[in-house]
């Protein structure tokens, strides 16, 4: 059999799909891909979304399978696992487990948010026996592999990737020089969205910025010490939305910075900047971003008008608890007064909606508790709400918190190994709230907020976790 040859072989790990959350390629990859095409390198990819969507035992043995029969089918210079993350941990080793037997481990790399976390290097090292890892930022090491070994060198002497003994965090400066993301399947898996009196609509995904300013506990993104927050340019940002409705007929961004405008003190500054340089361009794009609760509270008539005027149709706020005690155990000092009220000029002043998540659990909350932020939640003038239980995750401030008896940074892996729930994820529970009952109040979380809406019947109210078991 002829073997395709290719410089760079990606294989992006599936996850356990939760209903109503869509399969986007990997924005991670895509600049992956950008960055090798730019230096003239041949890529493609194996779209691990694509051939299952479950964590089931019976899916992942037909994805080893699958994976194997496809990766025989290639002749890769170097082979990339990624992006990976703690909840793909048993696809993962199965993963490794493939690439390691049919292409050896002189080629292979994993790298993403999993591989960047200080303290989880040996997950790769001894449980998947990956010997080479890209920390941090991957353009120029992905291209610097591929050059190294094209050249006859070896990983081992090549700068930019991590192996034992050898830790390098790799960071690009200004992100604006990088090329704008491969996006593969775009038109694939593009979002065709049928909003109240609109014409279908064609949405893609779009990241400005990386690293975070905040320092959330439960969020991995603002506690990696090393990554420094950096932002694109207005000019760049436009440019992007302009190739997207010129390429591939875009006319919808959906925006997924942890908070699209992040400082507080210039959001006035920042908004009128960004809207203007929109506005002048003349594109005829709506959008969607995330914003934290203190910057929206900020934001007045002129500025949301402004936004509108721009495209904005629909803000996502991070409320997470509706009380404040349960908010400073997150690590979020924000103002909460006032929300509801906001929320309603918002809508009235300039028709921009408003969506809301919200998570359940903690330290020491109670079912009471969780039922008051149930019931609050419905009384904020929201269009959408999201609840989520409170996830714990490597490398955050939480873990720490959780497995208080026992801080090592392999407890996750025991964890989640030795669990029968096909999904990944690791709830907090406490003596108050056990993960079943946890599962049990989100469900009715999205019961109560969407009972008087058409969405009611949909599949993300009445299975959201698609767990397949009886909770």
């Amino acid at each position: 059999m002829n073997k395709k040859k290719v410089d760079l072989l990606l294989i992006n790990p599936p996850f356990h799909r939760r209903n109503g959350s869509g399969s986007i390629f990997p924005l991670g990859l895509g600049y992956i891909i950008a960055a090798a095409k730019k230096e003239g390198y041949t890529c493609d990819v194996i779209n691990g979304y694509s051939m299952i969507d479950s964590y089931a035992n019976e899916s992942l043995s037909d994805f080893e399978i699958k994976l194997q029969n496809l990766l025989e089918t290639y002749d890769p210079v170097l082979v990339g696992i990624g992006p990976c993350i703690t909840t793909q941990l048993r696809a993962l080793q199965i993963i490794a487990r493939c690439c390691l037997t049919i292409y050896g481990d002189d080629r292979v790399y994993a790298g993403g948010p999993l591989a960047s976390i200080d303290g989880q290097e040996w997950l790769f090292f001894e449980l998947l026996r990956i010997r080479y890892i890209v920390k941090g930022d991957g353009e120029e090491a992905i291209c610097q592999m591929i050059r190294c070994l094209k050249n006859g060198g070896s990983l081992a002497q090549c700068n930019y990737v991590s192996r034992s003994g050898y830790l390098y965090r790799n960071e690009v400066a200004d992100i604006n020089k990088l090329a704008f993301p491969e996006r593969p399947y775009l038109m694939e898996n593009v979002f065709s969205l049928r909003r109240k009196h609109n014409d279908s609509v064609l949405s893609a995904s779009m990241v400005t910025s990386r690293g975070c300013k905040y320092r959330c506990h439960y969020c991995v993104s603002g506690n990696m010490n090393y990554q420094k927050f950096r932002k694109r340019s207005n000019a760049n940002i436009v440019a992007e939305m302009q190739f997207l409705a010129t390429n591939y007929q875009i006319n919808d961004i959906i925006f997924y910075d942890d908070c699209f405008f992040s400082n507080p003190e210039s959001i006035y500054q920042d908004v009128s900047d960004f809207c203007t340089a929109l506005i002048e361009r003349n594109l005829s794009l709506t959008w969607q971003m995330e914003l934290r609760c203190d910057a929206f509270l900020r934001l007045r008539e002129i500025d949301f008008v402004l936004l509108k005027n721009a495209g904005c149709r629909q803000i996502n706020l991070g409320i997470e608890k509706t009380y404040v005690a349960g908010l400073q155990k997150l690590g979020k000092n924000i103002p909460l007064h006032g929300l509801a009220e906001h929320i309603k000029f918002m809508k009235d002043c300039s028709g921009i909606q408003a969506a809301g998540t919200f998570i359940l659990g903690g330290k020491n909350e109670t079912e009471t508790e969780v039922l008051e932020v149930i019931e609050k939640s419905t009384t904020l003038n929201l269009d959408f709400a999201h609840y989520n239980p409170l996830f714990v995750y490597p490398g955050t401030p939480l873990y720490k918190e959780y497995f208080t008896n026992d801080i090592s940074e392999r407890k996750w892996v025991d964890y989640l190994l030795k669990d029968s729930w096909p999904w990944g994820e690791i709830v907090y529970e406490n003596e108050n709230l056990s993960r079943e009952m946890i599962l049990n109040l989100t469900e009715k979380a999205y019961e109560r907020f969407y009972a008087d809406s058409p969405y009611k019947d949909n599949e993300m109210v009445k299975d959201r976790f698609r767990l397949g078991i009886s909770i």
